[in-house]
């Protein structure tokens, strides 16, 4: 069946926030700038870094949803996870500068009382992610993407960002020896990019490892297979990711004094059952042996 749909979803989506995460940037980075706010600066330098995977998103989403061609008989759906592997690593960059740029205002006592405007940026930034991780979130469980799951989760830690630099910033405004709380704060922040980083990354080396899905998933392929009345056992199933799609290998145990036009019909139920029950099923292949 395929996910184009899924991956056009996902396209839209990565659009979208390259939108407002673009004009998110530009307000932080001013307010940062012009408000002397090192955790602004780097809460900015994180937004930034959502414009990048999101533009990286889109590209991902495109080749994932072209066709197989004979140089790629099991079709592009691993692009999806290269790219996912890809964002992380920059994360884990984003977060990796932040951290200098912290320590070093730290060290050389190089932090002032931050602007009013850095305060308010803090809190649009606020309200604006929560309502994208909501949107992203959503739109990940839906079309199973796990670009789009590391990005929400990014937007997640974006959100709890902009909470540590609103209280850094604020508590720096407060009196001019609080000012140190403003890099505290991108220090803070810097540990949570890090982190999100680090988590997508293993999560998309498992997909291109082909490492098995969730319980849930195997177990539901199982219970499909098995409404079936002529399968009599699951002998062996394999389930691996390709970008949005599942590409499924078992062996089922049927009758053995069937003829072979019979258990090729009970494979072919099988299969339409599959593929018409799982929306992310692509390819479902199913030997048959006799049962004992």
């Amino acid at each position: 069946m395929g996910n184009n749909k899924g991956y056009e979803a996902g396209e839209k989506g990565s659009r979208v926030s390259v939108l407002v995460n673009g004009l998110l940037f530009l307000f932080k980075i001013f307010a940062g700038v012009v408000g002397h706010s090192q955790a602004m600066i780097a809460d900015a330098m994180d937004t930034l870094g959502d414009v990048a995977t999101s533009t990286g998103m889109i590209v991902g989403f495109r080749i994932a949803k072209q066709p197989p061609d004979p140089e790629h008989p099991y079709g592009h759906g691993k692009a999806e996870s290269i790219i996912a592997k890809l964002l992380a690593i920059v994360l884990i960059g984003i977060g990796v500068k932040v951290a200098y740029n912290a320590a070093h205002a730290l060290f050389f006592h190089n932090f002032y009382r931050p602007g009013l405007i850095a305060l308010i940026a803090a809190i649009v930034s606020i309200i604006v992610k929560l309502g994208l991780f909501r949107y992203t979130s959503l739109l990940a469980k839906k079309i199973s993407s796990t670009s789009m799951a590391v990005y929400s989760w990014n937007i997640a830690t974006d959100v709890l960002s902009s909470l540590i630099a609103l209280i850094g910033i604020a508590g720096a405004r407060l009196s001019s020896n609080l000012a140190l709380l403003d890099p505290v704060a991108a220090l803070l922040l810097s540990g949570l990019i890090i982190r999100t980083g680090a988590k997508g990354f293993h999560r998309a080396y498992d997909e291109l490892m082909d490492a098995a899905p969730s319980k849930s998933v195997i177990e539901g392929i199982k219970k499909i297979t098995l409404m079936n009345k002529d399968v009599r056992s699951i002998n062996d199933i394999k389930v691996r990711k390709m970008g949005l799609d599942l590409m499924i290998d078992m062996t089922i145990g049927v009758d053995k004094n069937i003829s072979v036009e019979k258990g090729h019909i009970i494979t072919d139920q099988v299969r339409n059952d599959i593929l018409n029950r799982i929306d992310t099923a692509k390819e479902v292949f199913i030997h048959v042996e006799p049962f004992k």
